[in-house]
């Protein structure tokens, strides 16, 4: 498995290429901006799908150019498409060069599986940061793409449309207390940490662990 993370647009989102050494096929998950920087990223692959962790623009504001240059199935939880196209980031759409994004053309849910030659996403629900974020995790190297559900020493605003606190909690608690302390993760944001890293260190796991 290869994985190029490419951070994009003017508040760094973390958009994941993810590939099949074997095929040479390739995913993207959450092109939020700049269009051309993940495009070289892909160059040397076979873009078989594109996969949004939640339905933020910042995260989908490229879906619609790149699905129409791959002519590939678009990836996301049918409870974020609400967001896709709000109003309500109109001014921030054209600060980062957004486009229109398209409905998903699979809609995924708890327990589905994302294949990419021999790589295996499985598809976890963490709601909480939006009604319908999906951490993706690769069990057999131990690697989650989470979205904005955690960050290293942080967790996702619960501040914003379809955020909610309680349903934030259970899905951090859930993932830290689930997943195997060497697990890598790449944060939607912000630098890549571990499952154990913020077990040990993030400020907002002792109250989630031990409550």
């Amino acid at each position: 498995m290869i994985i190029k993370v490419i951070p994009v647009g003017p508040i760094a989102v973390n958009c994941s290429v993810v590939a099949d050494e074997k095929s040479g096929e390739a995913i993207i998950i959450d092109p939020g901006a700049e269009a051309e920087k993940i495009l070289e990223a892909v160059k040397d692959f076979k873009v078989v799908g594109i996969v949004a962790t939640h339905g933020h623009i910042d995260h989908v504001g490229q879906v619609g150019k790149l699905k129409e240059l791959f002519d590939v199935p678009f990836y996301m939880n049918p409870l974020d498409k609400f967001l896709i196209n709000d109003e309500i980031w109109s001014g921030f759409a054209s600060y980062i060069g957004a486009v229109p994004c398209p409905e998903p053309d699979v809609e995924i849910s708890e327990g589905d599986v994302i294949r990419v030659g021999d790589v295996e996403f499985k598809v976890l629900h963490t709601p909480g940061h939006t009604p319908g974020l999906c951490c993706l995790y690769e069990e057999k190297r131990r690697v989650l793409i989470a979205g904005d559900l955690l960050f290293k020493g942080s967790v996702g605003r619960w501040d914003l449309p379809g955020g909610n606190l309680v349903e934030l909690k259970k899905s951090v608690k859930r993932v830290l207390t689930e997943l195997p302390q060497d697990t890598l993760v790449i944060c939607g944001h912000y630098d890549e940490t571990t499952i154990g890293q913020e077990r040990a260190f993030n400020p907002f796991a002792g109250e989630l662990l031990n409550g």
